[in-house]
């Protein structure tokens, strides 16, 4: 006994010693992010999603994911204390040498345009890209990569090729790690609102605005129906109306409102009461005389594209001009590029001095729809390039999947989906690159994608509209919808009324444009937040034109990424993900010395019990003692 007494006094001295010296290093709590496993930072770059679907309220934090998110990085930053250099990565600036903005402090984050929210989508390979040319160009270093968002995959774009070389490239660096805080906590009780059609029209002499609105609620297991109030303000004039809602969207469709007859062009926007993400509240429009659509094709096959050439010429709004011109490949100089509304392209794609005629039809907001060549060959364009023609045997393939709730494939606005499902395809080009997935065939091959580069809308359709290859001209609903959609988003930015999709327009456009209305910001007291406004839902206008800017229709149809899905994008990278709801007073890194306070002296207390001497018995004891009965016998 006197030897484990004397073993347990020497532990309780180590603990006490072993807890002095881990109380002088201040030790950190990393809790799922095993930050020091390699040694504090020398630089560390933040990249936060600032999309709109990030404005959503978090249910504990009671503010934005981006807010809570932002604050929560800068207090583990502060926790963590050192002299690392802090920099944040701004994806919106369009000068590429200051996208990367040192800070003095963590909590400088706080108050600048660069992490302020916006209403745009973001392209978070991209900004990936970025930070890795900052990286090597500067030797950062032992370099930590924080990125905060809530991991929708239009904002990581899960299947664009880019992802491949982004892991090869930061495979080759040392001391380079990933913290990704993924906020997933869906929304809870949100409506949002979209205008889907407007124009000014007569009715018995009386000017008029005809709107056709659609509501959505974030899914329900139990919807309850409800009516909901929606406020419409036409040049600054208010009115009201209720929509009832029995599931999960309803519609209303040509609801008129009055104009003065002189009135030829105006704004105005439809607003809901604010919810758990006040993004998605609002809808700005602009309306003006009609604008004349123009498709542009450029083929030299006329069988295969006369489909589309009928499609394009039968308007789908009342009262519009539609006009179609078809121009053979060696005659392309001759596009009118000021009056097309919408380009057609079934011949090698545009290279050379042609390409960037094409790319500034597309910055200016108009659409293209790119079919695959009867003979493809090597050239690329926009990431983009046609590979081989594949047949898909047998009676042809079907529809194995679309996207019903968005795009050009979306369903019409009384609930009911395009028949998609009833197309048969018997011939696809393959293509190479990457983009938004629109439709797909059973077998697996892309049959329609959107690409996700900025401007107007840019469609690849892989087979086409003839009897040896589809049956698009056969069932020419969807290939109706598919012409007449794209026509509407290019000719939403000519005339003196446009409509463009906040962020892909260029600041230069709005820079002379005063801002007759804009979504509230909850950072509205930011210094320089006006640089912000090419990426901000609103309407801004001169004496020539009104400009409408609104979140784009990929940030109300979320599908978020898995745990796995994230583990394969950084798969061979040093990566730790904390994929829950965030919140500002949670700690993702806490010092702990207060508990080594408490192991000292829990170990010192110990050992002083341990060392007091044993109690020595009394002359009284003894004489009672057995001992001394038996010694007296």
């Amino acid at each position: 006994m006197a030897r484990l007494r004397h073993w347990l006094i020497m532990a309780a001295r180590m603990a006490a010693i072993a807890g002095l010296v881990f109380l002088v290093t201040r030790p950190l709590s990393t809790g799922w992010l095993g930050m020091l496993s390699g040694g504090k930072p020398e630089t560390v770059i933040i990249l936060l999603d600032r999309s709109a679907s990030m404005q959503q309220q978090s249910s504990l934090a009671g503010q934005s994911k981006l807010r809570a998110g932002a604050e929560m990085i800068a207090a583990t930053l502060n926790t963590l204390g050192g002299d690392f250099r802090i920099y944040l990565l701004d994806p919106f600036s369009k000068n590429t040498g200051n996208r990367v903005i040192q800070l003095q402090r963590a909590q400088d984050l706080m108050d600048l345009p660069a992490a302020s929210p916006s209403d745009a989508t973001v392209d978070i390979p991209a900004m990936l890209q970025s930070t890795l040319d900052f990286i090597t160009t500067n030797q950062t270093g032992r370099t930590d990569v924080w990125v905060l968002s809530d991991g929708a995959t239009n904002d990581w774009l899960p299947e664009t090729s880019r992802w491949q070389a982004i892991r090869s490239a930061y495979s080759q660096l040392e001391g380079v790690r990933f913290h990704v805080l993924n906020d997933r906590e869906p929304a809870r009780e949100n409506f949002s609102i979209r205008l889907d059609r407007w124009e000014r029209s007569f009715r018995d002499s009386q000017a008029e605005l005809v709107l056709d609105l659609s509501i959505r609620r974030s899914p329900s297991d139990n919807p309850v129906p409800v009516d909901i109030p929606v406020s419409i303000n036409v040049g600054g004039i208010r009115s009201r109306v209720n929509v009832r809602l029995e599931n999960d969207s309803a519609s209303l469709i040509g609801h008129r409102i009055p104009l003065d007859q002189e009135s030829l062009s105006g704004w105005g926007s439809v607003e809901l009461p604010s919810d758990s993400n006040p993004s998605d509240d609002q809808y700005y429009f602009a309306y003006a005389e009609p604008v004349p659509f123009q498709t542009t094709i450029v083929t030299s096959q006329t069988e295969s594209i006369r489909g589309i050439e009928l499609a394009a010429g039968v308007p789908s709004q009342k009262n519009a001009n539609a006009t179609v011109a078809r121009l053979t490949p060696d005659r392309i100089s001759e596009i009118d590029w000021d009056r097309t509304t919408l380009l057609v392209w079934q011949a090698d794609l545009p290279e050379g001095n042609m390409a960037k005629q094409v790319d500034q039809f597309i910055a200016s907001g108009r659409a293209v729809i790119f079919l695959p060549p009867l003979e493809p060959s090597s050239v690329s364009f926009r990431g983009w390039r046609w590979t081989a023609w594949e047949p898909s045997g047998g009676a042809g393939s079907k529809i194995g999947s679309w996207n019903n709730d968005a795009d050009a494939w979306m369903q019409t606005r009384d609930g009911q989906s395009l028949p998609i499902d009833e197309l048969i395809v018997h011939q696809v080009c393959r293509l190479e690159g990457s983009g938004r997935i629109l439709a797909k065939l059973d077998n697996g091959a892309s049959l329609l994608l959107r690409s996700t580069e900025s401007g107007g809308a840019v469609y690849a359709l892989t087979t086409l509209p003839s009897t040896a290859y589809s049956t698009l001209d056969r069932d020419g609903i969807s290939l109706y919808v598919l012409v007449q959609r794209a026509l509407l988003s290019g000719a939403e930015s000519q005339g003196a009324a446009k409509l463009f999709d906040a962020g892909a327009i260029a600041a230069s456009a709005v820079a002379n444009c005063k801002v007759l209305v804009q979504r509230p910001n909850a950072w509205e007291s930011t210094p320089g937040l006006a640089e912000m406004n090419p990426f901000r839902a609103g309407v801004y206008g001169n004496e020539q034109e009104f400009i409408a800017l609104n979140r784009p229709v990929a940030e109300e149809q979320l599908s978020p990424l898995t745990d796995e899905s994230f583990g394969e994008l950084f798969a061979g990278l040093d990566f730790h993900l904390v994929s829950e709801s965030l919140t500002n007073d949670q700690s993702l890194a806490s010092e702990i010395w207060k508990l080594f306070v408490v192991l000292v002296l829990i170990s010192l207390l110990l050992e002083a019990v341990l060392s007091m001497p044993e109690k020595v018995a009394s002359a009284k004891d003894q004489a009672i003692s057995p001992n001394s009965g038996r010694a007296a016998a």
